[in-house]
C-alpha cells in the first residue's frame, strides 16, 4: 500500500463472508451494546449519491481542524493548499479494504470536506467508500460513482482557508465519536456503525451466528410462526 499500515488488518476471509451476508448495522449495534462499546454515527450522515448501499471496511482517517491566526499577524501564513493537501492521503497508493473517514469534531456543514474529483480519486485507489463528518460538493460527479459517499449535506464551498489537515492515518472525531484508523466501519440504509478494532473479530463471528438465527426466525414468521414464542426460544428480536 505504499507504507506499512499502522494497524492490524482484519482477516479478508472473515470480512468477505460478512459482506456477502450483508450483516445489518442493527445486528452490529446490538452486539456492541452487549459489549458496552462502539457507536453509531449521527443519522445526518447518510449516502449522498446512492439510494441503497452496503459498506464494510477498515477506517483510514483524516483529522481536520479549524485554521487559527498565528501570534504574529504580520507574518506570512501557509498557503491554503499546503494546509489541506494531505486530505488526499498521498502516503497511500491503494485503498483496498479501507474506507476513507474524515472529521473535525462538530459536523462541518458549511464547507465541503471532499468533492467530486477527490472522491473519484478515492474510488480509483480502491477505497470501499467515503465517510465525511460534514458536507461534500459536486453532486453530479458523485452520482457517477459506485462507492457510497456518506456526508451530512451538499454545499458548494470548500475548506481552504477555514480548516487544515492536522494528521492522517491516526484518528479523527465526528461529533462525539472518535474513529481510530483500523476500526471497522459498517454502513447500510439504517445508518453507520463504528466497531473498535480490538473487538472486530469477536463481533464478526457473533454477527454471523446471530444472522443465521434471525434468518431462520424470519422464515418461520413468514410461514406463520408466532414471534413472541420465537423470541422466548431464541432470545432474539
Amino acid at each position: 500500500m505504499g507504507l506499512t499500515m499502522p494497524f492490524e488488518l482484519i482477516s479478508p476471509k472473515l470480512l468477505t463472508e460478512f459482506k456477502e451476508k450483508q450483516i445489518s448495522t442493527s445486528t452490529v449495534i446490538d452486539i456492541l451494546d452487549s459489549m458496552n462499546a462502539g457507536y453509531a454515527l449521527s443519522p445526518e450522515i447518510h449516502a449522498i449519491n446512492l439510494s441503497d448501499h452496503y459498506l464494510v471496511a477498515q477506517a483510514y482517517t483524516v483529522c481536520w481542524k479549524m485554521v487559527r491566526k498565528g501570534g504574529d499577524i504580520l507574518q506570512l501564513q501557509p498557503s491554503t493548499w499546503s494546509q489541506v493537501s494531505r486530505f488526499l492521503i498521498p502516503e497511500l497508493h491503494t485503498g483496498t479494504g479501507l474506507v476513507y473517514v474524515a472529521g473535525a469534531g462538530p459536523l462541518v456543514t458549511h464547507a465541503a470536506l471532499a468533492g467530486g474529483m477527490s472522491c473519484t480519486y478515492f474510488e480509483k485507489l480502491g477505497f470501499a467508500g467515503v465517510v465525511l463528518g460534514g458536507a461534500v460538493r459536486d453532486l453530479r460527479e458523485l452520482k457517477q460513482l459506485s462507492i457510497p459517499i456518506l456526508a451530512s449535506n451538499p454545499i458548494p464551498t470548500d475548506t481552504q482557508g477555514a480548516y487544515w489537515v492536522a494528521e492522517t492515518g491516526t484518528r479523527c472525531q465526528i461529533e462525539q465519536v472518535t474513529i481510530e484508523s483500523g476500526d471497522l466501519i459498517v454502513s447500510d440504509i439504517n445508518g453507520t456503525v463504528v466497531v473498535p478494532l480490538e473487538l472486530t473479530e469477536r463481533l464478526l463471528q457473533q454477527a454471523l451466528d446471530i444472522d443465521s438465527t434471525e434468518n431462520t426466525m424470519l422464515d418461520k414468521i413468514r410461514r406463520g410462526a408466532r414471534l413472541p414464542e420465537l423470541i422466548t426460544l431464541t432470545g432474539r428480536i
